[in-house]
């Protein structure tokens, strides 16, 4: 069953809320456990280094120190916030292209479906997020669908404290927007943020520990959104398992520390993308659905396929995870 589907039928899973600050003990904890995770991490001292610094270095005069000092790096995290209503882009007047030179680029609601957005905003290599959006094809008339879905807007925040907004929508011609500018291919940016925001937090430690308190099977409409796949299944820190039917729970499982390392492990070996989607006469009852959160509290999504032999990861095309005897023997003893 696709994300679109749940959105249609009313069956939505909940956001989860900010948990409490976490105690020394429970972000140890969860540090060990990402640790005995991680095998290798490539790279990770330069990320740290490379962070795009703000603010300007005084220029060198007669061989004496400068006179003011380049500020910190700035923090992924308290950049540039997303604005609190989406921006019109259409109607927005500057140039029709995202200038060179920004100091980070925030992920954030574009209206109409809301979606999953990240916590933290890009600060490294922001230009290449700009050249995905500068780089794609002018818009020309053409015959779009009119159904509406999600959509997403690239905040790039410059030193000035100008912005501007490249608005995404992930359906009918999937046009991004600049300053009234449209052109063609909203995935292109979106997926190249996507891949440098995985690659900036390898060199970063995660700002909380993820607990499952917040994590519902069924939530309000009007709370509805689209997953993107920015969270993967083998990054899941905990996660609950969640059998619905008729707008009901029928089932809330909290999954355990030990389950969860066997199933991640289990992710990690037989996740796979492009493989296609199976195809079943019908799904047979209880049809489970997976809702996790990473260390970085990105929410991931798996919902079962063919009964709970398989599972569709959200907001991917066709990646699939099937799980391997052991990790399929928890899932049915969660599902009870």
């Amino acid at each position: 069953m696709t994300d679109e589907d749940w959105l249609r039928a009313g069956l939505a899973d909940a956001v989860p809320e900010a948990p409490g600050a976490p105690d020394r003990a429970a972000a140890a904890l969860a540090r060990a456990r990402r640790d005995r995770r991680r095998t290798t991490i490539v790279g990770a001292a330069s990320v740290a280094v490379t962070l795009t610094v703000v603010g300007a270095i005084a220029t060198l005069g007669d061989g004496r120190s400068p006179d003011r000092v380049a500020a910190e790096p700035p923090s992924p995290l308290d950049v540039a916030t997303c604005p609190a209503e989406p921006v019109d882009a259409l109607t927005q007047v500057g140039p029709d292209h995202v200038p060179d030179g920004a100091v980070s680029v925030r992920l954030c609601d574009g209206g109409v479906v809301l979606i999953d957005v990240p916590q933290d905003a890009l600060v490294t290599e922001v230009d290449d997020v700009a050249a995905a959006v500068n780089g794609l094809e002018d818009a020309a008339p053409r015959a779009c669908t009119e159904e509406l879905g999600p959509g997403y807007q690239l905040v790039f925040a410059y030193a000035d404290g100008t912005s501007v907004v490249a608005a995404g929508r992930l359906y009918g011609c999937r046009e991004v927007v600049v300053n009234g500018a449209e052109r063609i291919g909203a995935d292109a940016p979106l997926e190249r943020f996507i891949e440098l925001l995985r690659e900036q937090r390898e060199g970063l430690e995660p700002p909380q520990v993820s607990t499952a308190d917040g994590l519902e099977c069924l939530r309000r409409l009007d709370t509805v959104t689209a997953p993107i796949p920015l969270g993967r299944a083998q990054d899941l820190e905990v996660a609950v398992l969640c059998v619905t039917s008729g707008g009901r729970v029928d089932r809330r499982a909290e999954i355990a520390e030990r389950d969860m390392e066997v199933l991640v492990a289990d992710m990690e070996q037989n996740t796979q993308s492009g493989a296609g989607m199976p195809s079943c006469l019908a799904d047979p009852p209880p049809i489970p659905r997976i809702l996790g959160l990473t260390a970085w509290r990105d929410l991931v999504r798996l919902s079962g396929l063919c009964g709970s032999n398989r599972f569709h990861v959200e907001g991917t095309e066709d990646t699939v995870w099937t799980p391997g005897p052991e990790a399929a023997a928890i899932i049915e003893r969660l599902i009870g």
